[in-house]
């Protein structure tokens, strides 16, 4: 059963409309003003709407407007006698899914109504079913994440990814090799969502296969990635990709970026610094052969990597002011000591608070690896 509600200013349209949806087994609720209608609306939560447009309080149009901006999802059918091309297009325009003019077929008006239930009961039913689409991706997606993280000597890290939409687009691993070496991977797919999603859980598992045999050889893994995107899938997908291999025993990071947001390494001595390894090819999936790129640099004790997605700058206020380079700089700059685990939770809460009341545009994505100092103590 149904719940209908019927905002009408005339007794005997709106009797006659209740008694032969009630004879139809729906729930009818009814009003004569646009306030009320707008009260009971709001407490009902009807299934669909009946709405006359020249109502006393509050006009049809001026319902509709308000109700669809507050998020009213349910079918509005505008029943009015005003019939130029110029009405039936502000109505439909305003948000209304159907426009009858009076005077109407009942026959015609019920069956309007039933193709209106009907369809809104099969968009409910493929938002389910999406949901749920979306639950099991997300499942599969947190199995790809790293759930363990092995003990790299001298080497405190940790990964944190915040999804704008349920499934990310961006992805992070990390990648102990057979050399004692250790791999650390962060990968933000062009676009959002599932499709980005599928496209990064290819990529994981190109990376997976190809980087135990390329061991600090970071260009040759994306360059093996990057054929495998090119060659299978559409040309406006791709992905940027960070990916750094360290060696504890030398303290030696080498990598390869290709396109991805220069990542931080913030150096502490009696003034902190900061250097950016810029990329060094473009992003993987976008040219067919990916130029065998990388560099090394030697750590020291107390150097902190920070690897991020651009959806950390790129965070937008409710004023459209973005987070940006330099204020995340500062931020990292200083944070107060602490873990990797910490500094991760910290500068995604900053963006976040800065954000506050804006609807996260993108996945946020953050690695934080940091060399022990002499003593063995970590320093942020």
């Amino acid at each position: 059963m149904s719940r209908i509600l019927i905002v009408e200013d005339e007794p005997a349209i709106q009797a006659g409309l209740k008694a032969n949806l009630e004879y139809d087994s729906h729930e009818v609720f009814t009003a004569s003003d646009g306030e009320q209608g707008y009260h009971l609306l709001r407490s009902h939560k009807p299934d669909l709407v009946i709405l006359d447009l020249m109502l006393p309080k509050l006009s049809g149009y001026e319902l509709c407007r308000r109700v669809r901006g507050e998020g009213f999802h349910g079918p509005i059918l505008m029943l009015s006698a005003r019939s130029e091309e110029g009405d039936r297009v502000l109505g439909l325009d305003l948000g209304a899914n159907d426009y009858v003019t009076k005077p109407f077929s009942l026959p015609e008006l019920l069956a309007r109504v039933r193709s209106l239930l009907r369809n809104a009961a099969e968009g409910r039913e493929d938002q389910r079913r999406l949901e749920e689409e979306v639950r099991t991706a997300f499942d599969v997606q947190q199995r790809l994440f790293p759930c363990e993280r092995p003990e790299v000597a001298g080497l405190d890290y940790f990964g944190m990814c915040r999804p704008a939409r349920g499934v990310s687009g961006d992805y992070y691993d990390f990648l102990p090799l057979a050399s004692g070496k250790f791999g650390l991977l962060l990968a933000d797919v062009s676009g959002k969502g599932m499709a980005a999603a599928l496209l990064g859980a290819s990529a994981h598992a190109a990376v997976r296969a190809h980087a135990p045999a390329a061991d600090a050889n970071c260009g040759e893994v994306l360059a093996r990635v990057n054929r495998l995107l090119y060659e299978t899938s559409a040309p406006d997908r791709f992905a940027t990709m960070f990916y750094c291999v360290y060696d504890p025993a030398t303290r030696v990071l080498s990598y390869a970026n290709a396109g991805h947001v220069a990542p931080l390494l913030i150096r502490r001595g009696e003034s902190a610094s900061l250097f950016r390894l810029d990329s060094l090819t473009p992003p993987v999936g976008l040219v067919p052969k990916l130029e065998l790129s990388q560099r090394s640099l030697s750590l020291t004790p107390g150097d902190t990597l920070v690897i991020f997605s651009d959806g950390l700058p790129e965070a937008l206020n409710e004023s459209e002011e973005e987070f940006g380079d330099t204020r995340l700089e500062e931020a990292l700059l200083h944070l107060p000591q602490s873990t990797a685990a910490e500094f991760c939770k910290s500068t995604l809460e900053l963006v976040e608070n800065f954000a506050q009341g804006s609807r996260q545009a993108d996945d946020m994505t953050i690695i934080v690896a940091a060399v022990a100092g002499d003593s063995g103590r970590h320093a942020y």
